[in-house]
């Protein structure tokens, strides 16, 4: 009997046929925007823990906390390829951001010092090369110095390139 009603079953099941679509009505869009920046590193000569190694050193600790006070919207990227404050917190933790976005410069300062050594050119060129890349590597919606009919102005970042907001009041 249960041999009948297991035949009967499976029968049942076989004659089951469900249209399962994995299709979509629209091609997947897959939007990818990616950067890749190659580095020679010196060898031999240099020495591997000079000022300069330092400076990248720290400037790779302080990495997250930079990128923390750019999201939340209180540093910026200004036009000398340098951190600035937007928008400053006051108490305790407004002088602990004032003394990271002071190290950041320094140590920025350096580095850009040492490449126009390096290839011979003079200062401010570094500098406005370094602020375009930083300006080119924000974020949408971080803020950023840009020049808007001759003028220097803060705007934040938008998704498709365009500006989208003015800054709150300098601190």
């Amino acid at each position: 009997m249960t041999r009948h009603l297991l035949v009967a079953l499976l029968s049942i099941l076989a004659a089951c046929n469900p249209t399962v679509r994995v299709a979509t009505p629209e091609p997947l869009k897959v939007d990818v925007d990616m950067r890749v920046d190659i580095y020679q590193h010196a060898t031999g000569d240099a020495p591997a823990n000079g000022p300069e190694s330092e400076a990248q050193d720290r400037r790779r600790a302080r990495m997250a906390e930079i990128q923390n006070l750019k999201n939340a919207r209180i540093a910026g990227e200004n036009r000398r390829g340098l951190l600035s404050l937007v928008q400053a917190p006051a108490g305790e933790y407004g002088d602990y951001v004032r003394r990271t976005v002071e190290a950041e410069n320094a140590d920025r300062l350096a580095l850009m010092k040492q490449l126009a050594a390096e290839r011979r050119v003079p200062m401010a060129q570094v500098e406005t090369e370094q602020a375009e890349l930083w300006r080119d590597r924000a974020f949408p919606g971080e803020w950023i110095e840009t020049q808007v009919d001759g003028t220097w102005r803060w705007q934040q970042k938008a998704a498709t390139g365009g500006e989208a907001a003015a800054p709150p009041a300098t601190p």
